[in-house]
């Protein structure tokens, strides 16, 4: 697979260097597009399984795409297994507990995104990343807001 040079490096990076340069259109312009990229997975019948602001990169701000497609697998060959993959913030609490990746999944990790976007925070950024917050994932804990967001973006992501 050949791609284009991400000049902006992962998107984490993009938010730590760039994110005071965004406006509200910017940041709604970003997760339209990344929300494009995950369908377009999701159309073909695939889950991504490690869906998280280090492999997604950026030629600029408006330009996201995926990256390590290696956990990336059909639906139709999913299967519970007791490890999950991925960065701990961003995996569904369905699968810390023990139950099959989805496009669910996907979209769980996809609202967490979207709110490291918003915000400009990573989840759990003043969290230790541990075996507790997986608990505490599990069990209801979602990332802390530290900063207004709109309703209906609120909504969205809660739906996530």
């Amino acid at each position: 697979m050949i791609m284009d040079y991400a000049k902006e490096g992962s998107l984490r990076k993009l938010l730590n260097n760039k994110f005071d340069k965004f406006d509200w259109d910017d940041k709604v312009a970003h997760i339209y597009l990344i929300i494009n990229n995950l369908n377009e997975i999701h159309k073909e019948g695939l889950v991504y399984k490690d869906f998280h602001p280090g492999n997604i990169v950026c030629y600029n701000k408006f330009n996201p795409y995926f990256t390590d497609f290696g956990m990336c697998r059909p639906v139709s060959q999913l299967e519970v297994s007791t490890k999950f993959y991925g960065v701990l913030p961003y995996v569904a609490p369905e699968i810390l507990t023990g139950q099959e990746y989805s496009k669910s999944s996907d979209i769980y990790s996809l609202g967490i995104i979207m709110l490291e976007i918003l915000t400009g925070y990573p989840p759990y950024h003043n969290i230790p990343h541990n075996a507790y917050l997986g608990i505490q994932i599990s069990t209801g804990l979602r990332p802390k807001i530290h900063c207004n967001i709109p309703k209906l973006l609120m909504d969205i992501i809660e739906r996530c």
